[in-house]
């Protein structure tokens, strides 16, 4: 009669051995991949970031830009309507209130993914302050 003799695998041994390495294979490209995954999505959100930064920046210079040509424009301490179309440009006026001695415009500039409201107010001195409003209103 023949024996029989069942097959286990050894310690340090070639069949556990295999599954080790395989599993430690495994292990290894998981962690590669989620490595790739939070890489990416941080790259996302840092270039998010630097879009947003650079479309403030723009604003803001647009804004002072815009403060300028309206102070060039009130050098005689008053500002008409004409003058504040051509200062504006392209941009449109949200309001325009004059109230004795002053002219208060109200804008909204915009650059790619940012706007913002600013309040301009015009003086018979023939200065042009700018102020940025928390929201635009109505």
């Amino acid at each position: 009669m023949a024996q029989v003799t069942s097959v286990q695998p050894r310690r340090g041994g070639r069949p556990v051995g295999c599954l080790g390495a395989l599993a430690l294979i495994c292990l290894v490209c998981v962690l590669l991949a989620a490595g790739v995954v939070v890489w990416f999505f941080q790259s996302v959100r840092d270039n998010q970031r630097d879009q947003d930064r650079a479309a403030r920046g723009a604003v803001v210079a647009a804004a002072e830009r815009l403060r300028t040509r309206l102070e060039n424009a009130d050098a005689d301490g008053t500002l008409t309507d004409r003058e504040i179309t051509q200062a504006l440009g392209q941009v449109r006026a949200r309001s325009v209130d004059r109230g004795g001695d002053r002219a208060v415009l109200v804008v909204q500039i915009a650059a790619s993914s940012w706007a913002q409201c600013y309040s301009y107010t015009a003086l018979p001195t023939g200065a042009v302050t700018a102020r940025p409003l928390k929201e635009c209103g109505g």
